[in-house]
C-alpha cells in the first residue's frame, strides 16, 4: 500500500477521559500539529515515537478543584482527565528535525518533509 503525504490522526476517539481539539496542517517545507491543552504545562504532557512512526502525545488535566472545604461545583464544563492522541507521520519526514513548543496552553509541533528519494537523481559509479 502506498504510502500517503499526509497526518492522520488515528485515535480520535480512544476510551480516555479527555479529547482536547486538535489542528493539522501542512504547507509545503512542514506539517504541523496543534492541540489545545488549556491549564496544563510541558511537564504534563509526553511525546513519544514509535517504530511503525506513530507518534503519540499523551498526558492527563488535573480538576484541580478542591471540594474538601464544602465547595460545590454546580457546573463543569471542562474536560478534565487522560488523553492520548496518535498520528502517523509518512515516510516522507525528517523524524530527526521534528520540534515541539508549548505556549498559552497551545502544543504545537512542527515535522519538516524531506524529498521523496525517487525524485532524488544519483550517480551510481561502475566498478
Amino acid at each position: 500500500k502506498k504510502q500517503e503525504n499526509v497526518l492522520f490522526d488515528k485515535d480520535v476517539y480512544k476510551l480516555v477521559d479527555f479529547c482536547p481539539y486538535v489542528d493539522l496542517g501542512e504547507d509545503e517545507n512542514n506539517f504541523y500539529i496543534q492541540i489545545d491543552l488549556p491549564g496544563m504545562t510541558k511537564e504534563q504532557i509526553n511525546m513519544e515515537l514509535s517504530e511503525d512512526r506513530t507518534l503519540t502525545i499523551s498526558g492527563e488535566r488535573r480538576n484541580n478543584y478542591k471540594t474538601e472545604n464544602g465547595m460545590k461545583i454546580s457546573k463543569l464544563d471542562c474536560q478534565y482527565g487522560k488523553f492520548s492522541r496518535s498520528f502517523n507521520i509518512p515516510e516522507t519526514v525528517n523524524l530527526d528535525g521534528i520540534q515541539a513548543k508549548m505556549e498559552n496552553g497551545v502544543l504545537e509541533v512542527t515535522i519538516p518533509k524531506e524529498e521523496p528519494l525517487k525524485n532524488k537523481r544519483r550517480t551510481i559509479q561502475i566498478q
